[in-house]
């Protein structure tokens, strides 16, 4: 009788553990859920990218021999509007040719080239923007979160890089200055 109530128990108990273990392995591991979120994240950065309708705010910006300050992305960006962009750099605690203590380069774009790294989930965006102040290269290094590092480079010497994250249009709460 006892062997009866063992057995039947254990029949009882087994199919809510096998249950339970069915239902554990198929929820999602950490991994994996990293891995579908990063996926995500890659995939709407890649649609902001196509859409040409993006803004680069940055929070550091970078001149050609290290020198690394911190800034406000309200008035230091680049901001791409299809076929146009803004290149602007300011500063809170001096005046310029813009109004706000730097310079606001306005223009045409001229050559557009986006490379997609399906692998690192990454981007590179090479863009050549013709202003009244001159022609300017922005290469773009960009990770699937939308954080981004543009290069700028003009005809001149030197080059200075914009480090923030890329954000729509819309979405976007730049000041632009008066472009020279």
């Amino acid at each position: 009788m006892k062997k009866l109530v063992v057995i039947l128990l254990i029949l009882m108990v087994s199919p809510g553990v096998w249950a339970q273990q069915e239902s554990e392995s198929s929820a999602p591991s950490k991994k994996e859920k990293r891995q579908l979120e990063l996926e995500q994240q890659f995939l709407q950065t890649q649609a902001l990218l196509e859409s040409r309708d993006f803004v680069l705010e940055a929070d550091f910006l970078q001149d050609r021999y290290g020198n690394r300050v911190f800034v406000s992305s309200i008035i230091n960006f680049i901001a791409i509007d299809s076929t146009e962009a803004v290149i602007q750099i300011g500063s809170n605690h001096s005046f310029g040719p813009n109004g706000l203590g730097g310079v606001t380069a306005k223009g045409r774009i001229t050559n557009w080239e986006l490379k997609t790294n399906e692998k690192r989930k990454s981007f590179r965006l090479t863009v050549n923007v013709m202003t009244n102040i001159g022609l300017y290269d922005v290469n773009f290094s960009i990770s699937a979160s939308g954080r981004a590092t543009a290069l700028l480079t003009g005809l001149r010497r030197g080059n200075l890089s914009f480090e923030g994250t890329l954000i729509p249009l819309q979405e976007s709460s730049v000041f632009e200055g008066n472009s020279i």
